[in-house]
């Protein structure tokens, strides 16, 4: 399983860039966590939660990139705006 954490730099109070890190090794998050949280100009964001909604929007999203991409990869083909239409 990979951990994964948004980080926030803040440098010379000018400008903030994100940065996301997949963590392979789950025994070395700790860790990390506390080496980053004693650097002043990180900040570490929690992760968000997400309500069932929001989870169930989410999960739909995810299914409709696959079908997308096994579309591109001709494995299977998607109805046309068409016919979508016509099941309304």
């Amino acid at each position: 399983m990979v951990n994964k954490f948004l980080l926030k730099f803040v440098i010379e109070g000018l400008s903030m860039e994100r940065l996301i890190l997949n963590i392979t090794d789950s025994k070395k998050l700790p860790f990390l966590k506390e080496l980053l949280k004693r650097m002043e100009f990180v900040e570490i964001v929690p992760k968000k939660k997400y309500t069932a909604r929001e989870k169930e929007i989410l999960a739909d999203l995810e299914e409709s990139v696959k079908q997308v991409n096994l579309h591109k990869e001709g494995k299977i083909k998607l109805k046309t705006i068409q016919e979508l239409l016509d099941e309304l």
